[in-house]
């Protein structure tokens, strides 16, 4: 039952075009969730595991206190599609007030439609 933002982990990849985000930097601290205020990480949050397939990628990871953070992942599947996933419930209030959680979201969409 916490929030906080995530750090960047591959600054690389393609979801972080434009942000101008760095390894380590952190990202999606503004929230508009009033019962778990905190950051994009949180509330309910899903993390890669042993069943995570093969190629996915570790992009971000939520900064919770005991590891509780969200991991932000993306991978290719073998049908030629793609899942992208935040991990995290507490998001979808950021995306209004957080200029690298709308860019981060914007990123996805726009290459999804394409």
């Amino acid at each position: 039952m916490t929030a906080a933002p995530y750090a960047v982990i591959r600054p690389d990849h393609w979801v972080f075009a434009g942000t101008g985000l760095a390894a380590g930097d952190t990202f999606g601290h503004n929230s508009q969730h009033e019962r778990i205020p905190g950051g994009a990480s949180g509330h309910e949050t899903d993390k890669m595991s042993p069943s995570s397939p093969p190629s996915t990628v570790l992009l971000a990871k939520g900064l919770n206190p005991e590891d509780g953070g969200a991991h932000m992942t993306f991978y290719d599947t073998a049908g030629g599609g793609a899942v992208f996933s935040v991990g995290s419930i507490t998001w979808p209030a950021c995306v209004l007030v957080d200029k690298h959680v709308s860019a981060i979201t914007a990123n996805v969409i726009d290459r999804f439609l394409a």
